[in-house]
């Protein structure tokens, strides 16, 4: 791999942080003059955060876009879509790299979607990423997402409030989320697409296989971590910390707070079983079984991945998941699309695959 697509790799790795012009950005702050949508930057209180041991702040900021109808139509309710972003990344992937608001409206315009309300909530902590799941160490945000802010925008903005009418999505470390989330609340949300999702299993450069994981366990101190990591190696230590703060969590083992499922033994990695299980049991591809009752619930399932996915894990559990989700006879689509790598394309599936389905798959019913 040449240098140069190695750092724009590195920079777009699971959370797409590179801004690019090409894309749109510092564009969509405000609504063009030939709509009437909004884009608002609001604050929310995020009591499931309480008592973070990161000191992650209980007040958090998501962006929501609202549609053309929505102040022209002042009876009308949407059906709203929540964006997860990926690990580095914040809300402004989608609303500045992505140009949302350009696109929604554009889409709206042509009839390629429908008239829905979009959130893009942070998922950013003090490890650049919380993967959107309960933990003692950085906080509950796998309730955060779930109950304090569905509830906040059910209560604030003229949603159709039930999960029928809810869907959510997300890319990388927001594919994780926003799969595990639809997984387990099927009351909350009906339908859920998963863009290059990571953590669905313990395959390929998750395993001790991965040099980057003897590092990691060697690590004395937080400030041995680089917040913009400039290899492969760096990234991973960064990413192996993140997951297992959200994943093994241990409030009482010092600096990270962390049990890795791998520890050193004679210069050696081997399985450290306890933190292990634990990665296993927040992992999709393992909770499958459990969660069969709750799949079958949902609306629409669409998984993909781009042919040229640098990341072995995703390419590996993303079909694994695919294949054990048809094992079962649950429904779902499973897609690698040509030519797109980790962090490329993203723009558009948003247009050609990820809208459409929540157009198709939400429900509009009570919309006037």
């Amino acid at each position: 791999m040449s240098s140069k697509r190695l750092t724009r790799l590195i920079l777009s790795i699971f959370g797409m942080i590179c801004l690019s012009a090409s894309l749109g950005l510092g564009q969509q702050a405000t609504s063009p003059a030939t709509t009437t949508s909004r884009l608002l930057e609001v604050k929310v209180s995020a009591p499931s955060l309480k008592n973070n041991l990161l000191g992650d702040p209980v007040e958090q900021s998501f962006e929501i876009y609202l549609p053309p109808s929505y102040d022209a139509s002042p009876a009308k309710r949407f059906p709203t879509l929540y964006l997860l972003h990926g690990f580095i990344g914040t809300s402004k992937v989608w609303t500045k790299n992505m140009g949302l608001q350009s696109l929604m409206d554009e889409m709206i315009k042509s009839g390629k979607t429908r008239e829905m309300i979009v959130v893009a909530p942070n998922g950013r902590n003090a490890y650049q990423g919380a993967f959107y799941t309960n933990s003692t160490v950085t906080g509950n945000w796998e309730d955060y997402i779930y109950r304090d802010l569905v509830q906040h925008v059910d209560a604030t903005y003229r949603t159709i409030a039930r999960a029928e009418s809810r869907g959510i999505a997300g890319h990388s470390m927001g594919g994780y989320g926003a799969m595990s989330l639809a997984m387990k609340h099927p009351d909350v949300f009906s339908a859920v697409y998963s863009l290059s999702p990571c953590c669905l299993g313990m395959e390929g450069d998750f395993t001790s296989e991965n040099p980057a994981w003897l590092k990691t366990v060697r690590l004395q101190s937080k400030e041995q971590l680089k917040a913009r990591p400039d290899s492969f190696e760096e990234f991973f230590q960064l990413a192996f910390v993140a997951v297992s703060s959200a994943f093994s969590p241990n409030p009482q083992r010092a600096p990270f707070y962390v049990d890795f499922p791998y520890q050193e033994h004679g210069g050696r990695l081997e399985t450290n079983e306890s933190a292990m299980a634990k990665w296993r049991a927040k992992m999709p591809l393992y909770m499958i079984d459990d969660n069969k009752e709750n799949l079958m619930k949902l609306r629409g399932i669409f998984i993909d991945y781009g042919e040229k996915e640098e990341f072995s894990h995703i390419r590996i559990t993303s079909s694994q998941f695919s294949k054990a989700l048809a094992e079962r006879n649950i429904p779902h689509v499973f897609e690698v699309y040509p030519l797109g790598d980790h962090g490329s394309l993203i723009k558009q599936r948003l247009e050609t695959r990820v809208l459409q389905f929540f157009s198709e798959k939400l429900d509009f019913a009570n919309s006037q």
